[in-house]
């Protein structure tokens, strides 16, 4: 028989392939017909994974991972641990904990009659809750997001449902446990619930539908202490409830007909405690579904896991890191072909009379400058594959939006490029993220990711934690629905990958620390990646070394940290992982940082730049001559805000250039900008670096409100041009690198000397001497401003063919120039 043309046809149309057809079909339809009958159609309405870090804290958001957003908020009575899949809800007794104490109580002023006594507030030390969801009470700090229950399908009643979850029992308690119970609140004026509870002795599980007054008991078989599945089906025709343990149905209860609670009220979801958190359930809990349809309607196998599969990747391998031994090492530095930026003086060994300078950008045009209605300052501007300049940030509700551009002066929405449309309609089209997430990361590009991931960006969504979000284009995201960072970040988080050391860093703003007057001073926690979808687990610090490490730091109350938002809302970034981008002895007292703007540079390896953005506070500290620039009367706010410049050599210890100011106050295309905050991300255009900028001609919480003056500006950098070893006009300077190893044939320099500056390059030997024929006096002086020129000397010309791999050292010679980057090539 043939597989293909018309030995094929001929085959098909013989009675032995036609009988055969017949019964393959027959085959097909039972099956399908079987599987139909034991798993139903369904939708999924809420699904919580429990993968969260296991090191998670109280307060910290539990998403579903259906296409519904309904979180739940971790409570004091529960913590994550290794789960069946991933990890697991388990219900635990609260641990003693010194709770805040005062009328304030760190926010957490609103009512919730939990309680019959004289304490009907929910405080810390009565929340003990072990996950939840509500609406109808009014916390100050209730940002996540909540749904109203009893306006979802997660208010079960008169339809066809399916509740499914695993289970491990732990030690059996004298009480009954509950799974699940969803209820109204008392300001609701009603009192009804519906649950789910496992009885005492673990034979029943018990159905409890208040509004029509239902409750079924459900004989259930199992008694060891091992993860088992368990189902509960509602067929709303039949009247029926089933109840499956690892997919084997149980004995029937009576059947029922239930009620939905009255929707349109105040209400909650409590998981593993009933609403005043009693009756835990002893055990853990894992992949808790809520669907609306019957999934089985017959025995069968347990499913795997519901977690999304991730895509595999390779990280993308650049060169070994050059200079982050923390020990010096004898060798020489193999610097082979890679260029090298004059940002510090990692390369040299002695230094006379030379500095290394910091060099703003030159301003150029106000690219974006009729704003209207919302505009956040957070901008990242990205190359994107087609040469188009793309530049994001959120505006109306915190929607993230993008403008392009093909010359990176005139920006428009993506669809409007070649036409008119009038700013608001523009607005609406250039949305590409419409969810909360506030400008709160960067779009880039990983090298790393498959075609459908090529895009990232890692973000604060909701006030609930650091999510990462993927796109094919950078026009259409999804976001991963299992936060990677279980607390909320003040503003934009900064990331890159690094190549060089197969990593994602990432740098998010945290509020602990504390200026010497008391006010919050802002920093940077770190963070590092080897997949940016996976929860980060941390070593969660208790209260009593919160307080040590307030002994020898200046930390904010509460402590710990994560009581600060109260009970329905993350915590803040806190002292779990390492800190970067704190005040220097420099500052003035009462400066801080906002954001870091901390990326890879592009074009030259062992290179690493951040765009610190440095808020100076008028208020509370310094003298009065300082607080006085507060008062309204003067019409300011409180502060302004300036670009800094910080270098590192493995993008996390840096060094910070406060002066000059790499993008700072003053005027600019005729106005004055008082407030500036360069973008992330840079563009290449031959040999100049364009970079971005929001400035505002309005203080910092400003008395006076400018809003016409907002707006968006390029600046252009000299390719390498950040930082500068400078040499003095007056007289020679002298510097020498420390022993190295070259690859190429010849040396070049980006460098500036103006008319009357020069320098000389000269080689050393193993040995210290100078080479004959390559000494710095014989060098043909370098004179003029050059982004790549090469080095020559008298004699031997500009081939340096004989010394590739030898062992060198490079004596330069300058007077009145800028010494900006070099490297051996071959050519």
């Amino acid at each position: 028989m043939q597989l293909g043309g018309q030995g094929f046809m001929r085959d098909c149309r013989a009675p032995w392939f036609q009988a055969g057809a017949r019964n393959v079909m027959k085959y097909l339809v039972a099956l399908l017909v079987l599987v139909s009958a034991t798993y139903g159609r369904a939708e999924t309405t809420a699904l919580w994974l429990f993968d969260e870090p296991t090191s998670a804290y109280p307060s910290s958001v539990l998403d579903s991972s259906s296409m519904n957003d309904y979180p739940l908020v971790l409570g004091q009575g529960a913590r994550l641990v290794s789960g069946k899949f991933g990890n697991a809800l388990a219900i635990i007794e609260p641990p003693p904990l010194d709770y805040p104490t005062g009328t304030n109580a760190y926010g957490l002023k609103s009512l919730w009659q939990m309680f019959s006594g004289e304490d009907d507030r929910m405080f810390w030390h009565n929340s003990f809750f072990s996950a939840l969801m509500t609406a109808g009470e009014n916390h100050l700090r209730k940002e996540v997001g909540f749904c109203n229950p009893v306006d979802t399908r997660l208010n079960l009643g008169d339809f066809d449902w399916t509740v499914e979850f695993w289970y491990r029992a732990a030690e059996a308690t004298e009480e009954m446990g509950i799974v699940f119970e969803l209820g109204l609140l008392p300001n609701s004026g009603k009192h009804a619930t519906t649950s789910l509870a496992l009885s005492a002795d673990r034979r029943n599980f018990i159905f409890r539908n208040d509004p029509s007054e239902t409750k079924l008991s459900l004989a259930t078989e199992f008694s060891d202490e091992t993860w088992h599945h368990f189902a509960f089906v509602f067929s709303a025709n039949e009247s029926q409830m089933t109840h499956y343990v690892d997919g084997k149905l149980q004995p029937l209860p009576a059947k029922c007909q239930l009620e939905s609670l009255p929707a349109e009220t105040p209400s909650y979801l409590s998981l593993g405690r009933n609403n005043d958190w009693q009756q835990p359930l002893p055990g853990c809990m894992d992949e808790l579904r809520f669907s609306v349809g019957q999934i089985y309607r017959g025995s069968f196998r347990p499913p795997a896991s519901f977690a999304p599969q991730r895509l595999k990747f390779n990280l993308q391998s650049g060169p070994a890191l050059l200079f982050d031994n923390k020990v010096e090492s004898q060798e020489p530095i193999r610097l082979g072909n890679r260029k090298h930026l004059f940002i510090d003086d990692s390369l040299l060994t002695e230094l006379d009379n030379v500095k290394f300078v910091v060099n703003p950008p030159r301003r150029a045009e106000l690219v974006i400058g009729d704003i209207r209605g919302s505009f956040r300052k957070h901008l990242t501007v990205v190359d994107d594959p087609q040469k188009l300049i793309r530049i994001y940030n959120s505006v109306e509700k915190d929607h993230l939006a993008v403008r392009v551009s093909q010359d990176g002066i005139h920006f428009s929405a993506p669809g409007t490029m070649n036409s008119r449309e009038d700013s608001s309609n523009q607005a609406k089209s250039s949305i590409v993220i419409a969810e909360m997430v506030g400008g709160m990361g960067n779009p880039f590009i990983d090298p790393n990711g498959p075609a459908e991931e090529r895009w990232k960006y890692f973000s604060d969504y909701h006030r609930r934690g650091i999510y990462l979000y993927t796109s094919p284009d950078g026009y259409q995201w999804r976001r991963n629905k299992t936060a990677t960072l279980p607390f909320r970040s003040g503003t934009q988080s900064c990331t890159f990958y690094d190549d060089q050391r197969q990593v994602y860093v990432s740098y998010h703003r945290s509020g602990i620390h504390q200026t010497p007057a008391g006010d919050t001073e802002r920093s940077s926690v770190m963070t590092e990646h080897k997949d940016l979808a996976e929860p980060v687990e941390f070593t969660p610090l208790s209260q009593g070394e919160y307080r040590e490490r307030q002994a020898e730091e200046r930390i904010r109350n509460p402590l710990p940290w994560y009581l600060d938002n109260g009970p329905l809302t993350p915590g803040d970034f806190g002292l779990e992982f390492p800190h970067a981008f704190r005040p220097i002895a420099e500052d003035p007292p009462g400066t801080d940082i906002y954001v870091t703007k901390a990326q890879k540079y592009p074009w030259a390896p062992d290179t690493y730049l951040a765009f610190p953005i440095v808020y100076f506070h008028y208020w509370p500290d310094g003298p009065t001559a300082r607080h006085a620039l507060v008062d309204p009367l003067r019409g300011r706010g409180s502060g302004c805000v300036e670009t800094q410049l910080a270098v590192s050599r493995n993008g996390t210890d840096w060094q910070r250039y406060p002066r000059p100011a790499y993008v700072g106050i003053g005027r600019h295309a005729d106005r004055n900008v008082v407030n500036a905050y360069i973008a992330h991300g840079m563009v290449r255009r031959g040999d100049e670096i364009w970079q971005y900028y929001f400035g505002e001609t309005q203080y910092h919480s400003a008395y006076r409100h400018d809003p016409a003056g907002r707006g968006v500006y390029r600046l252009v950098q000299r390719l390498d041009g950040f930082v500068s070893l400078d040499s003095p006009y007056e007289g020679e300077s002298m510097v020498v690198t420390k022993p190295l190893t070259f690859d190429g044939n010849r040396l070049t320099l980006n460098i500036d000397t103006d008319a009357t500056g020069y320098a000389q390059i000269g080689l050393l030997d193993s040995h210290g001497a100078p080479i004959p024929g390559f000494s710095v006096d014989e060098c043909i002086y370098v004179n003029g401003d050059f982004i790549d020129t090469e080095v020559a000397w008298l004699e031997k010309g500009n081939d340096l063919s004989d010394l590739q791999g030898k062992t060198i050292q490079l004596v330069m010679r300058m007077r009145g120039s800028k010494l900006f980057a070099m490297q051996f090539v071959d050519r």
